[in-house]
């Protein structure tokens, strides 16, 4: 897994990446065609208390409608 993130006009971009299938079995194996439940959480480790922000769940596509479009890379 790799993240890449920008801060750019205010806005952060985050690109995360991995493989399809993972080699581990308690890994979520993503398909072509598939959406699937996420969540994502950003903590600020900058301050006395660990603060955190917790997204509502999202759904995540993979060549298919959802919240957030996945892209296969080449």
């Amino acid at each position: 897994n790799n993240a890449l993130a920008a801060w750019k006009g205010g806005v952060w971009t985050v690109v995360l990446t991995r493989p399809l299938g993972l080699a581990n079995p308690d890994d979520k194996l993503l398909k072509p065609g598939g959406v699937y439940n996420v969540g994502f959480a950003v903590h600020d480790d900058n301050i006395t208390t660990r603060g955190h922000h917790v997204s509502f769940v999202k759904t995540l596509g993979l060549g298919a409608k959802a919240d957030i479009q996945a892209v296969k890379l080449p």
